[in-house]
């Protein structure tokens, strides 16, 4: 940690952050995320710079580190350059990046008191499988006003998607059960499923529907869940 924010070597593996006291003081249900990823000796593996830099669209933790607002240094050994993980991608396994670059370390605002964060995901099997559609969000709030947002999406297009039209439409919102039915329906705009072995195309467009209910039910208690699962 230097100051508010969290930096990683390009090293740094699951196994590294689920043991980070910096990530469990932020991330109070850490661990409830990290049983969904994948088994215990890919985590002892598997690092986040190449869960980034493989460009899977349903990367668990590109998915995760998308809501965030992760910066990626690169470097060819001679320079370095930054770059905001949300403009990684620019199609399916197509990175902004030289074939001689990279990545030098990894970096983001740490969560403030203020702030909420969530990951949820769904699978074939319940854990140690690769999603059908994931999801992250992050809030910062004002009150009962949501300030800013991040929300990503994996399984729903040829890229890990950072939902653009979505997270700008919670900008100045209340928090209610209002604004999640509109929050719903801006989704559906900006994603772009297909069937395959993990679904058809309405079965992810429905799964990514639950996961943001799933997120407002979680972070917001105060909310009617009966009223949120009618939509």
């Amino acid at each position: 940690q230097k100051g508010n924010k969290c930096v990683m070597r390009a090293s740094v593996t699951v196994a590294d952050i689920a043991d980070s006291p910096i990530f469990k003081k932020y991330f109070p249900y850490l661990q409830t995320y990290i049983k969904l990823v994948s088994s215990t000796q890919i985590r002892n593996m598997a690092t986040i710079a190449g869960n980034f830099m493989n460009g899977s669209p349903i990367g668990d933790f590109t998915i995760f580190f998308l809501a965030l607002d992760a910066q990626l240094v690169l470097s060819n050994g001679l320079s370095s350059r930054e770059i905001p993980l949300r403009k990684l991608y620019k199609g399916y396994k197509t990175l902004d990046k030289t074939a001689d670059e990279f990545v030098e370390k990894i970096y983001f605002e740490l969560p403030t008191a203020t702030s909420k964060f969530n990951f949820e995901k769904v699978s074939k099997r319940i854990n140690l499988d690769i999603a059908s559609v994931n999801s992250a969000i992050n809030l910062n709030l004002e009150g009962d006003t949501i300030a800013s947002a991040g929300i990503s999406a994996g399984g729903v297009g040829p890229i890990p998607a950072f939902l653009v039209k979505s997270s700008s439409f919670l900008e100045g919102k209340k928090v209610s059960v209002e604004t999640l039915h509109g929050l719903i329906d801006i989704v559906q705009t900006e994603i772009t499923p297909i069937s395959d072995a993990r679904g058809t195309e309405a079965y992810k467009r429905l799964l990514l529907s639950q996961l943001i209910k799933a997120h407002f039910v979680s972070l917001f208690p105060q909310l009617s869940v009966e009223e949120i699962l009618a939509y």
